[in-house]
């Protein structure tokens, strides 16, 4: 074998993936899976719960905080097992199959869901670039829920041949996903810097207004700050996207814990100078009014700032950066989650049809098929409101066990003969924990429409487990028998 030969095998691991993400391709993953479209449309909703510029700032820094805690925690369990799937992979090592199940599960029925969203955003930010025809077919269904519809049209369209190219590009080799990534996070990350230059030092400040029509006898209580957090963590989502892809990562144990501190540590900073930007340049009142599920046909937080700076004139960049911003969300959103359904299909939790790699790629290209197509058919279903808070929500409720499952692992593991090995600070993962559990009391005391629909999804994913196991169980004591 040549040299090169050599060299390459040596990269292709125990689960049969290749190692071919770098440094930089694990940065442009994290940074990429949080810096999306969030941090331009969500922030009017976390202003309308909170009213308050210095809370709604200390909302975006107490999120950060508690994001950077769970990074931080993450990063030493994928120094401790570098290998695919991510949270699954943490949970099936510390607590057991059960919860890394209902942990896969979460992510195949909200990710699918956000995928679909995702590629309608990237269909919508088009067609504001571009004239695009409407629905070309109507059809009507009846079910005992009552009167519902599908449409399929050009945005349709793209948004399922957009999914479609991202997969293949996924399944044509991590490396070549890894470069795209890059090139689109590199991208979205310069484009939000110039949005906050022009924010801060182009645009005229001006006194900020606590005290607007909309804002005027309004204290929030304790269940507003519970769902301004929310939906603050929402923007914030995708940091851990990276531990998912760790059996892909060269020298994972040290490149996914720099990747999760540092690329956190930067949307942080960048989440922080927009915001402010966004209270420098507009009216309380403006932000209270900005598009929200209150507000569905205004325009964007985003759209007004720049409109206030620089006119209409900045439309056109704006939308284009949303769509950069919403493709590469979406690139993360396959990338990412696929390797779940990987390793649960490889520990026979799936079919083992999804566990295959692809001869050449070295890729897990029937999960990513699955994952693409389930993302494709809700894709020409449907939208999805609150879907970032839903996803938000499910992704929170396994953080108290990740967190667990670390505490645990180093009372019983402890690494003090490997000095190499990141190591999270004393205190954070117990900081995490309880930070973890005081904000899923007071989310599922609001119990608004997103928590119910997730603690729904989590309600059928322990039946499919059962089913599952019972299924296995039968089938075991037949083949004995």
């Amino acid at each position: 074998m040549s040299t090169a030969g050599v060299l390459q095998a040596a990269t292709v691991t125990d689960e049969g993936l290749r190692r071919g993400l770098t440094r930089f391709h694990a940065l442009a993953i994290v940074v990429g899976s949080v810096v999306g479209t969030g941090i331009y449309l969500r922030p009017a909703s976390i202003a309308q719960l909170l009213k308050s510029p210095f809370l709604i700032l200390m909302v975006w820094v107490g999120a950060g905080l508690f994001s950077l805690a769970g990074a931080l925690t993450y990063a030493e369990l994928a120094a401790r097992l570098p290998r695919s799937g991510g949270e699954y992979a943490f949970l099936r090592e510390t607590l057991g199959e059960f919860p890394a199940f209902l942990f896969g599960w979460m992510r195949l029925t909200v990710g699918v869901s956000a995928i679909a969203a995702m590629a309608a955003g990237v269909a919508v930010f088009l067609s504001d670039l571009m004239p695009l025809a409407g629905v070309t077919w109507h059809l009507t269904l009846w079910s005992v829920a009552g009167r519902g519809s599908v449409d399929f049209g050009v945005r349709q369209g793209i948004a399922v041949l957009v999914i479609f190219a991202l997969a293949a590009l996924n399944i044509s080799g991590v490396a070549r996903a890894g470069r795209f990534q890059g090139i689109v996070t590199s991208a979205k990350v310069i484009g939000l810097v110039l949005l906050i230059g022009v924010l801060w030092f182009v645009g005229q400040g001006h006194a900020v207004d606590t005290n607007g029509s909309l804002a005027r006898n309004a204290t929030p209580d304790v269940l507003d700050y519970g769902g301004a957090l929310l939906a603050a963590l929402a923007v914030y989502n995708g940091w851990a996207n990276a531990a998912m892809v760790s059996g892909e990562v060269r020298d994972a144990r040290r490149v996914v814990p720099w990747a999760l501190i540092v690329g956190l540590s930067l949307s942080m900073l960048l989440y922080l100078a927009v915001n402010t930007g966004y209270l420098r340049v507009l009216t309380m009142d403006q932000i209270l009014g900005s598009s929200s599920t209150a507000h569905p046909d205004a325009p964007s937080v985003a759209s007004r700032a720049a409109a206030a700076v620089v006119g209409a004139k900045a439309r056109t960049a704006l939308t284009l950066l949303f769509f950069v911003s919403a493709l590469g969300t979406l690139h993360c959103l396959i990338l990412a989650p696929s390797r779940v359904l990987f390793a649960m299909a490889r520990d026979g939790l799936l079919p083992a049809k999804l566990s295959r790699v692809a001869e050449t790629a070295r890729t897990p290209a029937p999960a990513i098929a699955a994952l693409a197509l389930f993302g494709m058919i809700l894709a020409v279903l449907g939208s999805y409101d609150r879907l970032s808070n839903m996803s938000a929500f499910g992704y929170l409720l396994f953080y108290p066990f990740s967190a667990i499952g670390l505490i645990l692992w180093r009372r019983r593991a402890p690494t003090t003969g490997n000095p190499t090995l990141f190591k999270a600070p004393r205190g954070i993962p117990e900081l995490f924990l309880l930070g973890a559990i005081v904000l899923l009391t007071v989310l599922v005391i609001r119990a608004s429409v997103e928590v119910l629909a997730a603690l729904a999804l989590m309600a059928i994913g322990l039946v499919a487990y059962a089913a599952i196991r019972a299924r296995q169980g039968y089938s075991s004591a037949f083949r004995k028998w």
